[in-house]
């Protein structure tokens, strides 16, 4: 798989806790996963200023399905959260977040995706997640 291009923006955090403004972006290239058994396609949509409706979409690059899963990423900040969710239980402790299937999704056939929402907080810069595990596995991103 090839190589992922980011743009970011860099905050810093003084002594007293305040945050700086965003830095001009900053655009560099990683390597991804040579072969991926999944990919997660994270979207932030209808963002209101401090929240917005986020979703994933996980799809199963392998050959044999998948029964039973459980995507989890951390946040790259500690002012984000997952304030409710749908189509999935969705826990959060601390930055690291963690979503399981419902009895409707818990199977993602060859070939297939599933996906599942939640509404989304945050109280400072949304600085949203790039790597995702599935099982475990790290996912392609797309």
């Amino acid at each position: 798989m090839p190589g992922s291009r980011y743009t970011v923006n860099v905050l810093a955090r003084d002594t007293a806790g305040r945050v700086s403004w965003s830095s001009p972006p900053l655009t560099f290239a990683t390597g991804g996963p040579a072969t991926s058994t999944c990919t997660v396609r994270f979207t932030a949509d209808n963002d209101w200023g401090n929240g917005y409706i986020g979703g994933v979409e996980i799809t199963n690059n392998g050959t044999k399905p998948i029964n039973g899963w459980t995507l989890t990423w951390t946040w790259p900040t500690g002012w984000q959260q997952v304030s409710s969710g749908w189509s999935a239980t969705w826990e959060q402790v601390g930055t690291a977040v963690r979503v399981t299937p419902t009895d409707d999704n818990r199977q993602i056939a060859a070939g297939a995706s599933v996906s599942a929402g939640f509404v989304g907080a945050y109280s400072g810069p949304n600085v949203l997640p790039t790597a995702f595990r599935l099982n475990g596995t790290v996912c392609a991103t797309g």
